[in-house]
């Protein structure tokens, strides 16, 4: 971070606690140069990034003041479903800004993993399709990625036509339709505990109820999904059959084909998100390859193992919900990204995106053994072997405490993610934090765990 970072965050900090206030006139360029002991240029360039960002506003004559409509949510100022849903994302805040030197509690892998991607102009894919590429396209997504997909769903078995496909802005983007398409306030739906923080966030905000299914080794405790779905009767339940985020677990043959089974008993529909589906080799049953699509809706995206800025997602099910969800997506976005997805389609057909993928699994392997080393020498290991998706779940020994874990990390530039983000009712849950696989190997996290372990 340079020292226009440090300044604009320093002054972002400030103005977030109210200090200065809205309104009040920050230092002269060379007041602020002369205080902090840098150029004139570092601080014209922070007060522009300020600008920029709507913290500050800036008049010819009368120098930068704080923007006067500047404020954080408040309980008091906003519904409280809203002030739930926006804490519940803290961690993926933290995770944008970018702010510390090692990452082990990101969702993504280091930029290095995902370079060596090259990418054809957009002008040479327009001239490729030999039609207008300038408008919106089929509301379903670009024909030609759809297809892809469904081609590769078949090769593992998996009956899927285009038509039972919808291209979305990435998985998060999925699942929004789906909660928006089939939940209203006060329904009722079933989630792994652990699971997927930013699904409880989008569940908070529409005041959906959500029960927690404890995640096991081999996936949800079968015995307490039977239980809980015979109590609460929910419309949906929301899981990951491979490589689970956050404990990297997979399900077995028996407890995949024991959800489907209860789901036609009790009556709910399975969605199953799995962002790490084109990684070879992976291990476990996917609910689809039993289900073909009666009772699972299936959440894929290209944006773990691409670029996430691409936003590049798809909805798999039985045609007569994609129709419902691409005409819900037409309301709300009129249209997914259709550059993106050729982009995609491209990378695809090229075969760049399996030499990728085969580069990207060899990556991933080699941090997993790696971390499984490290952590045997502390005396620690993770819920399941580390390796299928970029995820472990590491228990910490009983008398540590996460957040307490988490500050002290972040106070040393460590960022870590605690498992209280990652839980239904965080409170006398044991204390663990998700690990990043492929961002272990830094020494620095290492050292830091050995010391505060009292290893």
């Amino acid at each position: 971070m340079n020292k226009t970072d440090n300044i604009v965050r320093r002054l972002a900090d400030n103005i977030a606690n109210g200090s200065p206030a809205a309104g009040e006139r920050l230092p002269s360029i060379r007041a602020a140069a002369a205080d902090l002991g840098v150029s004139k240029n570092t601080i014209v360039e922070a007060y522009d990034r300020l600008v920029a960002q709507g913290l500050i506003t800036a008049r010819q004559g009368a120098g930068f003041t704080v923007a006067s409509h500047t404020h954080t949510i408040r309980e008091d100022d906003a519904p409280r479903h809203l002030v739930e849903a926006v804490d519940s994302i803290s961690l993926l805040r933290a995770q944008l800004d970018q702010n510390y030197a090692v990452r082990i509690g990101d969702g993504r892998p280091p930029a290095l993993w995902m370079a060596g991607i090259p990418m054809r102009n957009l002008p040479e894919l327009q001239s490729d399709s030999g039609n207008d590429t300038s408008g919106y396209g089929s509301h379903m997504g670009y024909h030609p990625l759809r297809t892809l997909i469904s081609a590769r769903h078949k090769s593992d078995g998996i009956a899927l036509e285009p038509e039972q496909i919808v291209t979305t802005f990435g998985a998060n983007h999925g699942l929004d339709l789906i909660v928006r398409r089939y939940l209203k306030p006060g329904d009722t739906v079933l989630v792994d505990d652990p699971g997927y923080y930013p699904l409880f966030a989008k569940l908070r905000f529409s005041q959906v109820t959500f029960i927690g299914v404890p995640r096991g080794t081999n996936g949800p405790d079968l015995d307490q999904l039977r239980s809980l779905a015979a109590e609460h009767r929910p419309k949906l339940f929301f899981t990951q059959s491979l490589a689970q985020n956050p404990t990297g677990t997979s399900m077995d043959l028996v407890t995949a084909h024991g959800v489907l089974k209860l789901a036609e008993i009790m009556d709910f529909m399975v969605v199953d998100d799995d962002p790490f589906i084109d990684l070879p080799d992976p291990k476990g049953v996917r609910l689809a390859a039993l289900d073909g699509f009666d009772r699972v809706i299936f959440v894929g995206t290209f944006s773990k193992t691409l670029s996430a800025s691409f936003r590049t997602g798809y909805i798999a099910a039985h045609r007569s919900i994609t129709e419902e969800l691409a005409e819900l997506k037409m309301i709300t976005t009129v249209n997914s990204s259709r550059f993106s997805e050729m982009i995609v389609t491209e990378m695809i057909q090229s075969q760049r995106y399996a030499r990728h993928l085969k580069k990207l699994a060899r990556r991933l392997q080699n941090a997993a053994e790696k971390l499984q080393g490290d952590l045997a020498a502390l005396n620690l290991r993770c819920k399941v072997p580390p390796g299928q998706g970029y995820y472990a779940w590491l228990d910490l020994p009983k008398g540590i405490s996460d957040t307490d874990l988490a500050k002290k990390a972040a106070a040393e530039g460590i960022f870590i993610a605690p498992s209280s983000f990652f839980v239904v009712q965080p409170s006398g849950t044991p204390a663990a934090m998700r690990l990043n696989v492929t961002r272990t190997g830094d020494p620095r996290f290492m050292r830091f765990l050995r010391r505060e372990l009292g290893q």
